[in-house]
C-alpha cells in the first residue's frame, strides 16, 4: 500500500487538508438524522478497502430530529467537518440519504438515496404547497431552476413513474438501482439461528417483532400500551417479544423518556433495541412482526414473515396513496386493539404467506443493489471500480436491553396425567378477555416488589442459605411452597405442611417452572402417589416427565 495513497496535504482549513493527492477521492457523507446516517454507514462499505477514497461527515442542520447525529457519528469514530466548511471545500462525490436541507451549497456532484424502503411519505403541508413525495417532490429536488442531485439512486422502476408525475425534469437523474439494505438482510437469513441465540431466544419460542416509525400515527404513537400489552399477553415460555422503534422516535423524546415510558413492558421481558442497529438481524431472527407503515414492516413483509398491521398513515394522509407501502398498508390484516392480542398473532402465523405482488413493487434488482450502488458512486467520482466484485457482508448480531422477570403468574391446567404451565410476567396487568385461568404467583426471593412477595404462592431460592426455606414460610403465611434451585433440572420443594420433595426431570425446561406443576397437581387433590410415579409437565412446545421423591431433611 503505497505511501502517495495516505498522504494528506494540509492546506488550511479542516476540510481541505483532508483532500488527497494523486488518483484518490474524497467523499463526503452528508447526514441530518441518525436515520440517515445509519443509512450512509450501511453505503459507505461500497468503498471499503479501497485507499484511493477518504470519507469524511458532515451533519446539515436543519431537522426537528437532529440531535443526536454528532454523538452517533463520534461513536463509530466518523471524521467529521463542520457544514460552514463543507460547503465551501470542492468534494469528489457527496452522498445524502435524504434530499432535504441545503443541498444546492455543496460542490461536488450529490447522490442521493432513499433511507427507507423506497418513496412512500407526503411531505407535511407545512412545508408548503404541492408539497409532494419525499425524495421525489420538486421542492426537494431543484433549487433556482437546477437539479439539484447529479444521481437519484431508486429502489424500482416504479418509482420513476412518481418521479416523472411529481419532478419530471429530474427523471434524467434518476437511476434504479435496488435496495442495498434488503439485499443484506437477505443475504444473511442462513445466519437466522446466530440471531436468535444473541436474544436468547430458543428454537421453541416464537419472536414477535414490534416495528415503530416515528409519529402520531405510528405504533407507539397511536397504540402507547400495546408493548406492554403483548408483552403481558404472551406466555414467555412460547414468546419474546422485541421492539424496534425508530430512531426519530428516540431523539424526538429522549432516549431517557422512550425507557420511562416502556419500563413496565422491559420489566416484563421486553428486548429493546438500541436506535442505531439491531433492526435488520432481529428482522432475520423473527418468527412475526407487529407494526405499522414505516420500513421494517415493509421489510418484514417482503421477508414472508406473518405481519400484523397496529397503526397505519393511510388514514392519516401520511403515504402517497399510489406508493406500495400504502397499498400493503390496505392488504395486511389490521389488529383489533379491543381483542385479546394472543389469538391474533396466533391466526396471523397461521395466514397467508409473502406479499410479493406488493412489496416486489420497492424492491427491484434482487441481490444486485451493492454492484449497480457501487458503479453508479464510482461512476461520478470518475475512479475505476476496485476489481473484487461487491459483496454483502454479515450483519451483526443485535444487542438488546434487557430486564430479569422475576415474578409471573401461572397457570397450572391438569388433564389426565399431565400438567400444562403457562407463565406471564406477574408486573404487567392484563386486559380483560385475555386473564389467565386460575393463577397462582410464583416469585423469585430477590424480588424487590413486597406486595409481589407476600402474595406469593411459591417462592423460589437460588442457592439460599439453610433454614432459608422454613424462614420464608413463616414470613409470608400466604405461601403454599418454597422451592430451591439446585440444578438445571432438579428443584427442591418444602411445602407448608413440612414436607420435602426433590423434584427433576431429564428433559430441558427452565425449572422455575417445575414447582408449578407440582402445585397445580396437589391443589386440584390429585394422588401424590402419581406424582411420586412421574407425570408430563408441557412448557411451551417442550414436554417433559418429572419425579417427585422425598427430599433430603437435612
Amino acid at each position: 500500500m503505497s505511501g502517495e495513497r495516505w498522504l494528506r496535504v494540509p492546506v488550511g482549513d479542516e476540510a481541505s487538508r483532508w483532500r488527497t493527492v494523486g488518483s484518490s477521492r474524497t467523499v463526503l457523507a452528508v447526514a441530518r438524522t441518525v436515520t440517515s446516517a445509519g443509512r450512509l454507514l450501511e453505503i459507505l462499505p461500497l468503498f471499503r478497502s479501497d485507499p484511493r477514497v477518504q470519507v469524511l461527515f458532515t451533519v446539515a442542520a436543519g431537522s426537528a430530529f437532529d440531535d443526536g447525529v454528532g454523538d452517533y457519528l463520534r461513536g463509530v469514530q466518523a471524521r467529521t467537518v463542520p457544514w460552514s466548511q463543507a460547503v465551501e471545500t470542492p468534494f469528489h462525490l457527496a452522498v445524502s440519504a435524504s434530499a432535504n436541507g441545503a443541498l444546492h451549497q455543496l460542490k461536488a456532484p450529490l447522490l442521493v438515496v432513499p433511507h427507507g424502503a423506497g418513496h412512500n411519505r407526503l411531505l407535511s403541508p407545512a412545508d408548503g404547497p404541492a408539497s409532494g413525495v419525499s425524495g421525489l417532490a420538486r421542492r426537494q429536488l431543484v433549487h433556482e431552476g437546477r437539479i439539484v442531485p447529479a444521481a437519484i439512486a431508486l429502489s424500482h422502476h416504479e418509482q420513476l413513474a412518481r418521479l416523472e408525475r411529481d419532478c419530471p425534469e429530474a427523471l434524467p437523474r434518476a437511476v434504479v438501482v435496488g435496495d442495498l439494505v434488503f439485499d443484506r438482510i437477505q443475504a444473511n437469513l442462513a445466519r437466522r439461528d446466530r440471531y436468535r441465540r444473541a436474544l436468547e431466544v430458543g428454537p421453541d419460542r416464537k419472536l414477535v417483532l414490534v416495528s415503530s416509525t416515528w409519529g402520531p400515527h405510528s405504533l407507539l404513537g397511536a397504540n402507547g400500551d400495546l408493548v406492554a400489552r403483548l408483552v403481558a399477553e404472551l406466555p414467555v415460555d412460547e414468546y419474546q417479544v422485541v421492539l424496534a422503534a425508530h430512531p426519530n422516535a428516540w431523539y424526538g423524546h429522549g432516549g431517557l423518556q422512550v425507557r420511562l415510558w416502556l419500563a413496565d413492558a422491559r420489566d416484563g421481558g421486553l428486548l429493546l433495541l438500541p436506535p442505531e442497529q439491531g433492526w435488520q438481524a432481529a428482522l432475520v431472527a423473527s418468527d412475526a412482526i407487529v407494526g405499522d407503515h414505516g420500513s421494517v414492516t415493509f421489510y418484514g413483509a417482503a421477508l414472508g414473515r406473518p405481519v400484523l398491521l397496529a397503526s397505519s398513515g393511510r388514514e392519516a394522509e401520511e403515504l402517497d396513496p399510489d406508493s406500495p407501502t400504502a397499498r400493503l398498508s390496505g392488504t395486511l390484516p389490521r389488529l383489533d386493539p379491543a381483542g385479546a392480542v394472543l389469538p391474533q398473532i396466533e391466526q396471523v402465523m397461521a395466514g397467508r404467506g409473502p406479499h410479493d405482488d406488493v412489496t416486489g413493487r420497492t424492491l427491484g434488482m434482487p441481490g444486485q443493489a451493492e454492484g449497480l450502488l457501487r458503479r453508479l458512486a464510482y461512476g461520478l467520482m470518475e475512479l475505476p471500480e476496485p476489481p473484487a466484485p461487491a459483496a454483502a457482508r454479515p450483519l451483526a448480531e443485535p444487542l438488546p436491553e434487557r430486564g430479569e422477570v422475576l415474578s409471573f403468574e401461572v397457570e397450572a391446567v391438569v388433564g389426565g396425567d399431565r400438567v400444562t404451565v403457562r407463565r406471564y410476567p406477574a408486573v404487567l396487568e392484563r386486559r380483560s378477555g385475555s386473564q389467565v385461568r386460575d393463577p397462582h404467583l410464583v416469585v423469585d426471593a430477590e424480588e424487590v416488589n413486597p406486595r409481589l412477595l407476600e402474595n406469593a404462592a411459591i417462592v423460589i431460592g437460588r442457592d439460599p442459605r439453610p433454614g432459608w426455606a422454613e424462614e420464608t414460610l413463616r414470613r409470608y403465611p400466604g405461601c403454599f411452597m418454597t422451592a430451591e434451585i439446585v440444578g438445571d433440572r432438579s428443584i427442591d420443594l418444602t411445602l407448608r405442611e413440612g414436607e420435602r420433595l426433590r423434584v427433576s426431570t431429564l428433559g430441558e425446561v427452565d425449572p422455575r417452572c417445575l414447582p408449578s406443576a407440582v402445585y397445580g397437581w396437589l391443589v386440584r387433590g390429585r394422588s401424590r402417589e402419581d406424582l411420586r410415579s412421574g407425570i408430563t409437565v408441557r412448557v411451551g412446545d417442550r414436554q417433559v416427565v418429572i419425579n417427585c421423591d422425598a427430599a433430603d431433611q437435612g
